[in-house]
This record gives C-alpha cells, structure tokens and sequence, in this order.
C-alpha cells in the first residue's frame, strides 16, 4: 500500500486530472513523519481517500476545515431559497462535507484529552451533519419539481453535482416510462 502511496505522491499533477475525471477531492494535511519526496512539518492537500489511509496510519493529521464546508454549505443553501431554480453548487462540496463527517466522527471516537476540544468537535459535528442533510433535502426536493417540469433537461443537469445528475437522470428515466413519454 506504501509503494502505492508513494507513486502517487510523485504524480500529484495526475492526481489533480483524476480528481476531475473521479469526483475526489483534495483534503489539507501536515506530515507527521516524511513520507516519500515530504518532509515532517509539510503541508499539502492530497486526495480525501488517501488523507484517510494517511491520518489513519499516523503519517499526516488532517488539517480540520470542517468550519469552512460549513460556511459553503451555507452559502449554497442561501442561494438555494433565494433562487427558485436549482443553482449549481461548488465542485467537490458534497465529498469534502463526507469527508470532515467521517473525520470528526473518528476523532472523537478515539479522543483522549480535553474535553472543551472534545465539546467543540462534537458540536461542529453536529452542525455540519445537520446543514450538510438539509442542503441535500433542499435540493432533492428542487431535483424532483425539476423532474416534473423538465426532465433529461441539459439545462438542469449542468447545475448538478454528479451525485444528484445520477439521481436525476434515473428518476427521470421512471418518470418518463410511467407517463408513457420516451
């Protein structure tokens, strides 16, 4: 798995080509100990999935920008009830949001220390998983009226995230087949 690490390290370039072809995104790290052409004390932005296999090897803590997906997720949801068609949302807000979910869970499960830190993380947890569903709910609900009136909409389908084009467009499929309209 290292050596696998590694070859990715050397080809952080290829790495920013895949995050657009995959729907990745790059999460803020500092190196613990070196690791390939880094040193203790770096810090870089890798891929959510490797700063995962990363922090928890003990090579990298995550640098917690927990707080500013939560001020994008507000931002979007602001946008979202001021604007009556569905809005285009930040590239990678949904991977980065599922990411700093995953990583505040973890980090307080294995916490051992102060608990005023602890009282912090958890309330940002909170905060960010309840934003991060009521931004989906919000927009889900904008994705159906959009299937209703517009389905397989090119339109439409440009302001969406991959996760929600895959919604819309199998819901629209099931639409179309029960009203008879191919």
């Amino acid at each position: 798995m290292w050596e696998s690490l590694r070859n990715h390290n050397a080809h952080i370039t290829y790495g920013l080509v895949m995050l657009m072809l995959t729907g990745r995104t790059l999460i803020a790290v500092k190196l613990l100990k070196p690791f390939g052409d880094w040193k203790t004390g770096d810090m870089v932005l890798i891929e959510d999935w490797k700063a995962k296999e990363l922090w928890e090897s003990g090579v990298v803590e995550i640098m917690d920008e927990a707080e500013k997906v939560i001020g994008e997720i507000d931002r979007v949801i602001v946008e979202e009830k001021e604007n009556e068609p569905i809005t285009p949302i930040p590239e990678g807000l949904y991977e980065r949001a599922e990411f700093y979910i995953y990583y505040l869970e973890t980090y307080i499960k294995n916490f051992e220390g102060n608990v005023d830190i602890l009282n912090a993380k958890m309330t940002k947890l909170a905060n960010l998983k309840r934003k991060y569903h009521y931004l989906k709910r919000l927009r889900f609900n904008k994705i159906l009226n959009a299937i209703m009136f517009r389905p397989n909409s090119l339109e439409v389908l440009s302001r969406l995230s991959p996760e929600e084009r895959r919604v819309y467009l199998q819901i629209s499929k099931i639409r179309n087949e029960w009203l008879g309209e191919r």
